[in-house]
C-alpha cells in the first residue's frame, strides 16, 4: 500500500484529489494538510511515502515545504502540483526534491502514474 499525504489548501480541489487517489487499488490517503507548516507536520507524523503537494501554499510555499520534507525523508515522494503559473516555480520545485511536477487540469491521466512510477524509482534495487 502507498500511503498518501494531500497539501491542498482549496478544500473542494483536496476532496476530488482523495476521492481521485482512493479509486486506485494500492493507494491509501493517510492525511490531509491546507498549508505548508502543516504538511511538514504531518509527514513528520505519518511517514508518508508520497506527499502530493500544490505548488502555491499559504503560510509556507510548496519549494520551501518540499525542501523541508525532503530533509527530513529524502525517500519521501513528493508530486508538485500546479493550475500554471510560472515556470521558474516549478523549476524551483523539482530542484527542491519533488520527483514530478503535475499541471492539475491532467491530474486525471498524469497522478496516479506519476506516483506509481516514482515510488518505483526510490525503491528500485542498487546493484553495485
Amino acid at each position: 500500500m502507498i500511503e498518501i499525504l494531500l497539501v491542498e489548501d482549496h478544500p473542494y480541489v483536496r476532496k476530488l484529489l482523495r476521492q481521485l487517489l482512493e479509486t486506485y487499488d494500492g493507494l491509501s490517503v493517510v492525511g490531509e494538510a491546507v498549508n505548508g507548516e502543516d504538511a511538514i507536520h504531518l509527514a513528520a507524523k505519518l511517514q508518508p511515502a508520497v506527499v502530493v503537494m500544490d505548488v502555491h501554499l499559504p503560510v509556507l510555499s510548496g519549494v520551501a515545504t518540499t525542501r523541508w520534507i525532503k530533509l527530513s525523508n529524502p525517500f519521501t515522494v513528493i508530486i508538485g502540483l500546479t493550475a500554471g503559473g510560472p515556470e521558474e516555480d516549478e523549476q524551483a520545485m523539482i530542484i527542491a526534491g519533488a520527483a514530478a511536477i503535475i499541471n492539475k487540469s491532467d491530474v486525471l491521466q498524469a497522478l496516479h502514474p506519476a506516483i506509481v512510477d516514482a515510488v518505483k524509482q526510490v525503491n528500485k534495487p542498487v546493484i553495485s
